[in-house]
């Protein structure tokens, strides 16, 4: 998964759940509606900072370490403390910061669904064909080396 990827998920995370947020607030009351929008903030700031903190770590080249004590910092401790205070607090609805929560990993999915369905991630070769697996693109009398012998009836 590039960053790119975690690029279009925020992006459409927030334009898709921004109206979603004011439906629900309509159907189902404000305190649903603000836990929706806050839920799916707070999903947000974890990812970025998950992101950060394994961009800055798995690198190749020279660790900046006080940004990564600051990203660990804010990701730990600030963010599971408001992400706990969130979900205490008495206006906010928790079944409506939940589904915030799990929205951006919903988008996820549907995104690598779509990816995979769509086949964008399919390899080209050096001819500019596209690589299948073995057992698909081969049939089973040439994938054992002897094509001119039968070894199976199909």
């Amino acid at each position: 998964m590039d960053f790119a990827f975690l690029r279009r998920v925020r992006k459409t995370s927030i334009t898709a759940g921004i109206p979603l947020a004011i439906v629900i607030s309509f159907y189902w009351g404000p305190d649903n509606g603000t836990g929706w929008a806050l839920g799916i903030a707070w999903s947000l700031l974890n990812l970025h900072f998950l992101s950060s903190v394994i961009k800055s770590v798995i690198t190749s080249e020279k660790r900046d370490v006080p940004q990564i004590l600051v990203a660990l910092f804010v990701k730990f401790p600030v963010l599971y403390v408001a992400g706990f205070f969130l979900l205490r607090s008495a206006y906010l609805s928790a079944y409506g910061l939940v589904a915030g929560f799990t929205w951006p990993f919903f988008v996820i999915l549907m995104k690598g669904f779509g990816r995979y369905y769509l086949k964008l991630d399919e390899s080209k070769s050096f001819f500019g064909k596209t690589r299948r697996s073995v057992s698909a693109a081969v049939p089973a009398d040439e994938m054992t080396g002897n094509p001119g012998r039968k070894t199976s009836q199909l």
